[in-house]
């Protein structure tokens, strides 16, 4: 009985094939691509995976700041080591310029053109040798046989053609001189990668915008301590800004036997600041000067509105939660230039002004709110 027993099937790539090389290594923050994404990156920029020991890369990445991403870069190959740093606004392009600088570190650069091929040099046409004599009858066989036999005829030995006369062949060009081939390379000097994020174009001739929406806490200008609320809006460059400010402060009772009133106070200011700190903090140093009125209202029904004039200077922080949102928080003080001083008038016909609230020169406020800035060149 004969067995007949066809090949074993091809087995099939196992996962362990296929494996990527154990020594990538990467770290990134959640929400970053992982390593599977490397190395598929790897194997597209050199058009097959990277194989074990080609390469070993350790690739760190972490947030720099809003958007914006840092990788610390440590590869070796064939014994060369090199450390780099990339930054990028994300970390899929982190992810390809990884990729970028191994598949250079590894393959060199696979555009290049091949060298130019030598041109072959077409054989040299061989003249035809003299035809070879037949030989001699009288040493053949049949001229040796016997005498009383008739010799068969000698075989017929074809005659060449006439060889044609040899052409002659033109000297051949010389081919063009080679280049010298290139030295081979130690190690490869792979290229330092650009920053991979988009450019940032910051126009100076455009300032950005903010509004704010803060309460107060004043004492000095009323009879009492008080509270209010101000609103500002403004203008920002990269290390100023310009702020348009108004502000309201709750009436404080003024008892006196004399007069018992109500006194209040509205103002609008113009700021100039200086914007100190980095990164998320911002130190505003302001001078400025506040104009507006202070009404009194008695409990007879009569008012009157008092003048109100004061330079100002503070200085504030501002602490970022979002590109957009900051918290604010701004203590000044102010030196009354003119104010509203409230007096009553003795009875009689000649009766002199008693002054029963006089606001003082020097007054604090402490501001505390929440900023929105649109456009910030910082």
């Amino acid at each position: 009985m004969l067995t007949l027993q066809g090949p074993a099937p091809p087995a099939s790539a196992s996962d362990s094939d296929l494996a990527a090389p154990a020594d990538v290594r990467w770290t990134a923050p959640a929400g970053c691509p992982d390593r599977a994404a490397l190395l598929a990156g790897i194997a597209r920029r050199r058009g097959r995976p990277l194989e074990p020991g080609q390469a070993r890369v350790t690739a760190r990445a972490r947030p720099e700041g809003p958007h914006r991403y840092r990788l610390q870069l440590e590869l070796e190959v064939a014994g060369r080591r090199e450390r780099r740093i990339l930054r990028a606004r994300t970390c899929e392009a982190l992810v390809d310029g990884v990729a970028l600088v191994v598949a250079l570190a590894v393959d060199g650069n696979p555009g290049a053109p091949p060298a130019e091929a030598t041109p072959d040099v077409p054989d040299q046409p061989v003249e035809p040798s003299e035809p070879i004599p037949p030989d001699d009858p009288g040493t053949t066989a049949e001229a040796q046989a016997s005498p009383g036999t008739v010799p068969a005829p000698p075989p017929a030995v074809p005659i060449p053609p006439q060889a044609a006369p040899p052409v002659p062949v033109p000297p051949q060009a010389a081919a063009p001189a080679q280049p010298p081939p290139a030295p081979p390379q130690a190690a490869f000097q792979a290229p330092a990668p650009v920053d991979l994020s988009p450019p940032v174009i910051r126009s100076r001739r455009r300032p950005g915008g903010f509004l704010r929406l803060h309460g107060l806490a004043e004492v000095g200008a009323l009879p009492g301590p008080t509270g209010g609320v101000g609103l500002a809006g403004g203008l920002l460059w990269r290390w100023f800004r310009l702020e348009l400010l108004a502000a309201y402060l709750a009436p404080r009772l003024l008892d006196r036997p004399e007069l018992r009133a109500r006194v209040s106070l509205f103002a609008f200011a113009v700021h100039g600041c200086a914007r100190l700190g980095r990164g998320r903090l911002e130190v505003p140093l302001c001078l400025g000067l506040e104009a507006g009125g202070l009404p009194a209202v008695a409990d007879t029904g009569r008012s009157v509105v008092g003048r109100w004039l004061a330079p100002t200077g503070g200085v504030g922080a501002a602490v970022r939660l979002h590109p957009r949102v900051a918290l604010w928080a701004f203590l000044q003080g102010l030196a009354a230039v003119q104010r509203g001083t409230l007096a009553v008038r003795e009875p009689g016909p000649a009766g002199e002004l008693r002054v029963v609230h006089d606001p003082g020169i020097a007054s604090a406020r402490l501001a505390l709110g929440v900023e929105v800035k649109f456009g910030d060149p910082r």
